[in-house]
């Protein structure tokens, strides 16, 4: 009996490693099975993806292609987006271990150009910008970013532009996301240092991390392999003309591949040399006061782990990690547009279900319903312009009150529904057409047969008159 216990125990011994090898194994394809359903139901040219377990590479997968024909791998280099956000976090957080910044300093310590106006007596600052609750309204911060340009000393330009804003709330009051906020960051980095925000960032982040597909700036990501991405027409794939934003890199336009950010993401779990314990355990805690941003990190509301999500005109990531269960993962896809925001956050969940050991939730399906309205309507609007030419055409002679009032009334609105769709949407125009191109489009056509429908209601009238 005792003998027959030792080899029942021994042969447990052996299967129980082949069971966990199953296991993952099995995890493993329902990821690649995964990720390659969502990529077929979103219509996603390319995308990368790595997860992290216990400080190593638990999956490696890539899928399609780049818009220059190239096969996507995990050195691809994509445009990260707001995945930015950590890294100039971090980077300020080395400042502050360096004696350089201080996180309750005002920040015109480090930008005395700078200026802003408030009502409030509090400074604003360093503190403020990292946790998003400057009181820099989102409409003022979209007017300084996003600006296709590739100069080098473009963060600076960016900086004055905004100088002299009005500041919507008291600093530290409430929580607003503005890209701005981690402009002013890029900008505190290359003035406390004498460095560009770039030379900074690949001296001490992307070396010491072998992050080495990294860049952030133009030249040097084109270098790495850099190409545009793919815009989003009615939910197609169109290959973008490339938008850059050398401005952008401390909040949006740095270049990074799947395979570097897996070695920030392993940074953030486990540390290193380019940060203390103390320093790092700050990056990861949760925020207070109820708040769901910290330094650089959103925070989920219900198990409070740290993600961040990241878009451009042409890319869309994701990233997240959950020190409990020492794992991380990072997705980054090659197509983007505002109503598909959503969609790479919905396939994370599903990576984290799979991972959990459940089994993921059914995709929502694409929802392209306001670009089809937003058509019908247009090809309304263009049927009742012929109709209304034709008819003018034929009785120019018929012009009354009524006939000048509806012109001046289509006038009007070409006047102002580019204001009004941007008033509603809290965004600039160009921030519009930068990320929704084909709602932008329509929008442009409907401007022009307002145009029309004006111009034909009234100048007959006038030529019959001459």
């Amino acid at each position: 009996m005792k003998k027959t216990f030792v080899v029942l125990a021994f042969l447990l011994c052996l299967l129980t490693p082949l069971s966990v090898s199953a296991l993952e194994d099995e995890r493993k394809q329902k990821l690649t099975q995964y990720l390659e359903r969502s990529m077929e139901t979103y219509r996603i040219p390319g995308s990368s993806l790595v997860i992290i377990q216990n400080g190593e590479i638990f999956y490696s997968g890539q899928w399609g292609e780049m818009s220059n024909g190239k096969e996507v791998t995990t050195d691809t280099p994509f445009l990260i987006g707001s995945l930015s956000k950590p890294i100039t976090s971090l980077a300020i957080m080395m400042l502050v271990e360096d004696g350089l910044v201080k996180l309750d300093e005002p920040i015109q310590t480090y930008l005395p150009a700078f200026t802003y106006y408030t009502h409030s007596s509090k400074n604003l600052t360093v503190m403020h910008l990292l946790q998003q609750i400057s009181g820099i309204g989102a409409h003022d911060g979209f007017k300084v970013t996003d600006n296709n340009t590739i100069d080098g000393d473009a963060i600076a330009k960016a900086v004055e532009q905004l100088s002299g804003v009005e500041l919507v709330s008291e600093p530290g009051k409430h929580y607003e996301y503005v890209s701005a906020n981690y402009l002013l960051l890029g900008s505190i980095i290359e003035n406390v240092t004498n460095q560009s925000y770039a030379e900074f960032v690949n001296k001490r982040i992307f070396t010491p991390l072998g992050m080495n597909q990294s860049a952030a700036d133009y030249e040097t990501a084109v270098e790495k392999g850099y190409v545009p991405g793919f815009e989003s027409w009615f939910g197609r794939p169109v290959k973008s003309d490339g938008f850059y934003d050398q401005g952008g890199t401390p909040y949006g336009y740095i270049t990074s591949s799947a395979n570097d950010l897996a070695n920030f993401l392993t940074f953030m779990l486990i540390g290193g040399d380019l940060l203390s314990e103390e320093s790092l355990q700050q990056l990861r805690t949760l925020p207070s006061e109820g708040r769901t941003y910290g330094f650089g990190w959103h925070f989920s509301k219900t198990e409070h782990f740290p993600f961040h999500g990241g878009g451009t005109s042409d890319y869309r990531t994701e990233m997240f990690f959950i020190p409990e269960q020492n794992v991380a993962a990072v997705l980054l896809t090659n197509k983007y547009h505002i109503t598909e925001d959503p969609h790479v956050a919905y396939i994370m969940q599903g990576i984290r279900a799979i991972m959990n050991g459940g089994e993921p939730d059914r995709l929502p399906a694409m929802n392209l319903s306001i670009q089809w309205w937003t058509l019908v309507v247009t090809i309304l609007i263009g049927v009742l312009t012929l109709v209304h030419f034709s008819v003018r055409r034929r009785k120019p002679a018929r012009s009354n009150k009524w006939s000048f009032v509806f012109g001046a009334f289509c006038l009007f609105l070409a006047i102002s529904l580019i204001p009004l769709l941007a008033y509603s949407m809290g965004a600039p125009w160009k921030t519009i057409q930068l990320f929704a191109p084909d709602l932008a489009f329509l929008v442009k056509c409907l401007v022009g047969m307002f145009v029309i429908n004006g111009l034909i209601s009234y100048i007959p009238s006038r030529l019959k008159k001459s």
